[in-house]
């Protein structure tokens, strides 16, 4: 995963919520090729498609404390 590409939800838009239009407009604002900025978008908008809703500090925590043990992370809002 990488911030650069866009690919990196922010811990702070899943426990406050965000917009789609506030996701769009990080990868938009990047430093991108336009050709990953158009891949981005699309799947942001196929993962997204109302934006991230609420979901609280500790939800977040708890999904996350849940997942230690694990090799990798997957949550889903």
């Amino acid at each position: 995963m990488s911030k650069s590409k866009g690919n990196v939800i922010d811990p702070l838009e899943v426990m406050d919520g965000c917009t789609l239009d506030a996701l769009l407009s990080k990868i938009t604002d990047s430093n991108l090729p336009e050709s990953e900025i158009k891949e981005a978008t699309i799947e942001k908008k196929k993962k997204f498609p109302t934006g991230i809703p609420e979901c609280g500090t500790d939800a977040l925590r708890f999904g996350l404390l849940s997942y230690m043990i694990q090799s990798s992370i997957n949550l889903d809002v």
